[in-house]
C-alpha cells in the first residue's frame, strides 16, 4: 500500500481540523514491571465521552447506531476488497486507524485469512513501530460489536510495545517459515507473565519477501494465528476445568515480530485507592503494556500499585499451578 501513511496523515488533520475526528491529549508516565516498562496514559478529558452504557440509559428504546456502517466519509482512509481502513473517532494516538469489515461481522468471531491479510499488510505499510491488536468477545474490552482490528502507531522508528521487551528475553525464537514444507512454529510463554497466554513468533524474512503477495500471505498468517488459537484452547483445557469454547473472550497482539493470545475472564481489574475500589476496562494494549487512565483515581492507583503484571492477572484465567 504505497503512500498509506501520508494518505493517513492528510485524512487526520483534515479530519481533525473540521471536526470530524476528536484527539485526546494526555500524559504518560512510566513504570517498571519485571523487565519490562508499561506505560499509563492519562487522559481525563476521556472521561466525559459518552460510553455505551450512557447510551442505553439515555435511548433505551433506540438500537445503538452502528458506526462502520455507514462509516463517516470524513474518516475513511482507504477502501480495501473485504475491508475498510477507517480513522478512529476518538484517538488518543495520533493516526490511530481500525480496519474494518464492510459487510457485518460479530466482534466474537476469529480472525479470518483475509482479515488477518488486510491487517498484516496495513500494519506493514505504516512501519516497524506499529502494534495491531484484536479485541474478541464481550469480556475483552471491545467497544463495538462489529468486527475491526486496531493498528496503533507508536513513537520513534523502530518502538515497539513493552510487552516485547519480554518477548526478547526468550532465547533463539524459532518461527515457522511457509507452509507445507516446514513445521508449525514453537509456541511460547512468557516467564514473567503470571497468567494463562501463548506467543507465537513470526518469520519475518518470508513476511517481507513475499510483501503484496496476497495468497502466500493470507495462508501463512491463516496457519499462524490459528495454530495460536488451537494452541491457547489446549492451555485453557489443561490448566482450567472450562471446556465450553464457544463464548470465550480474548485478546490479540500482533507486532513484526509475534503474535501473542490472551484468554480472559472478565473485562474490567479492580484497584485500591484510598481505601475506595476503583474498576479499570482492560483491552488488548493492557496486555501490550499499554494502560489507559481517565481519571485521577485510576492514575494514581495504577503508578502506585507494586506489579502491574498481578493486575492484569485478575481479569485472565490462571496456571494449574497457581
Amino acid at each position: 500500500m504505497p503512500g498509506l501513511t501520508e494518505l493517513i496523515e492528510q485524512r487526520y488533520n483534515d479530519a481533525l481540523k473540521n471536526k470530524d475526528l476528536f484527539y485526546f491529549e494526555g500524559s504518560i508516565s512510566k513504570k517498571h514491571v519485571q523487565g519490562m516498562e508499561f506505560e499509563i496514559t492519562f487522559v481525563p478529558s476521556l472521561a466525559k465521552k459518552p460510553t455505551s452504557d450512557d447510551t442505553k440509559q439515555t435511548e433505551p428504546k433506540e438500537k445503538k447506531a452502528n458506526p462502520f456502517l455507514p462509516p463517516d466519509p470524513a474518516l475513511v482512509v482507504k477502501e480495501l476488497d473485504h475491508h475498510r481502513i477507517v480513522l478512529n473517532k476518538f484517538c488518543v494516538v495520533p493516526h490511530h486507524i481500525l480496519v474494518v469489515t464492510k459487510e457485518f461481522k460479530e466482534q466474537t468471531q476469529p480472525l479470518f485469512p483475509l482479515d488477518l491479510y488486510a491487517t498484516w499488510e496495513t500494519m506493514a505499510a505504516i512501519g516497524p513501530s506499529a502494534v495491531a491488536f484484536y479485541n474478541c468477545g464481550p469480556n475483552s474490552g471491545a467497544s463495538q460489536p462489529h468486527k475491526h482490528v486496531q493498528i496503533m502507531p507508536l513513537h520513534g522508528q523502530g518502538v515497539q510495545p513493552p510487552i516485547a521487551a519480554l518477548y526478547q528475553e526468550i532465547t533463539n525464537p524459532k518461527p515457522s517459515g511457509p507452509f507445507p514444507r516446514k513445521q508449525l512454529a514453537e509456541v511460547y510463554t512468557l516467564n514473567k507473565v503470571p497468567f494463562l497466554h501463548v506467543v507465537m513468533p513470526l518469520d519475518t524474512h518470508f513476511l517481507d519477501s513475499n510483501k503484496g503477495q496476497q495468497d502466500a500471505l493470507t495462508e501463512y498468517l491463516h496457519q499462524m494465528f490459528f495454530g495460536l488459537l488451537d494452541n491457547m484452547f489446549q492451555q485453557i483445557r489443561e490448566n482450567t476445568t472450562n471446556n465450553d469454547h464457544s463464548k470465550l473472550s480474548y485478546n490479540f497482539v500482533m507486532t513484526r515480530q509475534f503474535m501473542m493470545l490472551v484468554p480472559r475472564s472478565k473485562e474490567h481489574c479492580v484497584l485500591e485507592y484510598e481505601g475506595d475500589q476503583v474498576e479499570l476496562s482492560v483491552n488488548s494494549l493492557g496486555f501490550a503494556g499499554l494502560l489507559l487512565a481517565k481519571t485521577d483515581k485510576e492514575r494514581v492507583a495504577l503508578e502506585q500499585h507494586p506489579d502491574l503484571l498481578a493486575l492484569l492477572q485478575q481479569v485472565c484465567l490462571p496456571w494449574a499451578d497457581q
